[in-house]
């Protein structure tokens, strides 16, 4: 299945703004490697607030977003 993504809009906790390029892009490569099998069409999906602590690094905040993703995805499947 083919993922298209034309807009995704992160809202990061303050001091994060210089990670915010950074966690988009591991996002981004996250979903990539995602298994993806049959359609599914959605205009919009908002995910509920994510955790997420300033000792965390890039790829760990990336990787929350991600499996939010996946489980609304899946949610949205069922």
């Amino acid at each position: 299945m083919t993922v298209k993504i034309d807009r995704l809009s992160l809202r990061l906790p303050q001091g994060f703004e210089s990670r915010a390029k950074e966690i988009s892009k591991k996002v981004g490569a996250g979903l990539n490697r995602q298994s993806w099998n049959g359609e599914l069409n959605l205009s919009c999906l908002r995910l509920p607030p994510i955790s997420v602590s300033r000792g965390e690094g890039d790829s760990a905040i990336a990787q929350k977003v991600v499996c939010a993703i996946m489980q609304e995805i899946e949610g949205r499947r069922n």
